[in-house]
C-alpha cells in the first residue's frame, strides 16, 4: 500500500520549516561571535614566577630536613705519619634546632662516618636556653661511639658557661654545661693534648694561646682572696676554677714544641693577619671556626646575599664564600669555616632562613703537605 506523497518520511524531513516550527531559540547577539578574552602575558608570567617560587621554598624546606655531610682533607705542614688520616667531626651553630624526633637526622648522617674526635665550636644553645637538642645529639655522638673525645667552647649567643650565679652543688659551671658533660662533652677550658706515638697534636683555642698568663694570674688570685674574704661558697668555686684551668694552661704551653700540630677552636672566624700577631699563634696549623651560617640566604652562582658584618668588605653585602663558609688559607694557617646547622641568629633579621644551604656538619682530615 502507497503512502499519500504529503505523508512520506526522508532524512531531511527534520529540517523543513514545518517541522522546525516546534522548536525556537533565541536570536544570538553580537557577544556569540566574539573571540574569548585572552589573558595577558605579564600575567602569565607572573603566575608562572609564583608557582616556581613556591615550588623553590617547598623544595627548599624538604631539604633543610636533611643534614649535609661536608668533607674536606686539609694539608698539614710536616704533619708525622702516626696523625695521617686523622679526622674531626667539626659541628657548630646548631642554636637549638631539633632535626627529626631524638636528633634523628643528624643520626642518618653520620651513620657511615669515622672520626676520632668531634669538636663543637658554639652556638648550640638557642638564645632561649633550650639545651635539650644539643643534648638529643650528645646522645647520639655517645651511641655511635664513647670513646671518641667531644670538646666544645660556647659561642657569642650560649649563656656563659661559667659564674658565680650558677650553684647547683655549688658548681660554677651553667646548667647546660653541667648537662653536657653528664653526656661525655668536655669544655675546652685548658689546651689538650692529643698522642700518638712520640708525636702530639694540640687541640685549644685561640685565647688561650695568647693570653697574658701572668697578668691572668694576678687578676685570679685576687678574685680568689676577695671571695674567701666574703665566705661566698659560689665565688670561691669560681675563682677556684679559673686558677686551675690557668695552671692547666701554663703547663700545657711549657710543653709545647715548635714540631707538633696545633689546631685551635673558635667560635668566630679570627681576623686577617691576627695569627701572624703572637709566636704561639703562627704556629696554627688549622683554625675550625663557624658564626656566619654560611650566609643564610644564598643563590646559586652568587653565594651569600648577606652577612651583617662591618668586617666583611662591603658590610656584608655580596661577601663571597671565601670569609665566611669553607675552608681558606690566611698566610700559613688554613681556616674553616663550619656553614652550621641551625636557622636563626642575633645579627640576622628575624625573616632570614637558609636558602639553598643546607645544614651541614664537616669531617675534617688531616693530610700531611710538604709546604
Amino acid at each position: 500500500m502507497n503512502r499519500r506523497p504529503h505523508q512520506s518520511r526522508s532524512q531531511y524531513d527534520a529540517f523543513s520549516p514545518r517541522h522546525a516550527a516546534r522548536f525556537t531559540a533565541s536570536t544570538p547577539d553580537a557577544s556569540f561571535f566574539e573571540s574569548r578574552k585572552r589573558i595577558p602575558l605579564s600575567t602569565c608570567a607572573l603566575l608562572f614566577a609564583l608557582a616556581a617560587l613556591a615550588l623553590t621554598l617547598i623544595g627548599n624546606f624538604i631539604a633543610n630536613q636533611f643534614v649535609h655531610t661536608d668533607r674536606v682533607s686539609v694539608p698539614i705542614r710536616g704533619l708525622p705519619e702516626s696523625f695521617d688520616g686523622y679526622t674531626l667531626l667539626h659541628i657548630s651553630d646548631l642554636k637549638g634546632d631539633s632535626f627529626g624526633r631524638d636528633q634523628r637526622m643528624l643520626s642518618l648522617a653520620l651513620d657511615k662516618a669515622d672520626y676520632d674526635a668531634v669538636v663543637i665550636t658554639g652556638d648550640m644553645v638557642s638564645q632561649h636556653g633550650n639545651a635539650q637538642p644539643l643534648y638529643a645529639l650528645l646522645d647520639v655522638l655517645r651511641a655511635r661511639g664513647s670513646a671518641v673525645p667531644v670538646y666544645c667552647i660556647p659561642g657569642d649567643s650560649d649563656p656563659t658557661p661559667t659564674s658565680s650565679a650558677y650553684f647547683p652543688g655549688g658548681s660554677p659551671f651553667a646548667p647546660w654545661v653541667l648537662g653536657a658533660q653528664q653526656r661525655g662533652a668536655q669544655l675546652l677550658s685548658s689546651p689538650q693534648p692529643i698522642r700518638r706515638g712520640d708525636h702530639t697534636l694540640w687541640l685549644s683555642t685561640s685565647s688561650q694561646l695568647s693570653l697574658d698568663i701572668d697578668a691572668m694570674q694576678k687578676q685570679f688570685e685576687q678574685q680568689y682572696i676577695r671571695a674567701y674574704t666574703s665566705g661566698d661558697d659560689n665565688e670561691i668555686e669560681l675563682a677556684t676554677y679559673n686558677l686551675k684551668w690557668l695552671e692547666e694552661t701554663r703547663t700545657a704551653r711549657d710543653a709545647m714544641e715548635d714540631g707538633d700540630t696545633y689546631i685551635a677552636l673558635a667560635h668566630a672566624p679570627l681576623d686577617s693577619g691576627e695569627l701572624a700577631l703572637n709566636p704561639l699563634l703562627s704556629r696554627i696549623h688549622l683554625v675550625l671556626c663557624g658564626h656566619y651560617l654560611g650566609g643564610m640566604l644564598r643563590l646559586p652562582g652568587l653565594g651569600p646575599l648577606f652577612v651583617p658584618s662591618g668586617s666583611l668588605p662591603r658590610y656584608g653585602v655580596l661577601p663571597g664564600d671565601a670569609l665566611i663558609s669553607g675552608l681558606r688559607r690566611d698566610g700559613r694557617t688554613y681556616v674553616y669555616t663550619s656553614p652550621g646547622l641551625g636557622s636563626s641568629g642575633k645579627d640576622y633579621p628575624p625573616f632570614f632562613f637558609r636558602l639553598f644551604n643546607p645544614p651541614t656538619v664537616s669531617l675534617i682530615t688531616l693530610t700531611p703537605s710538604a709546604l
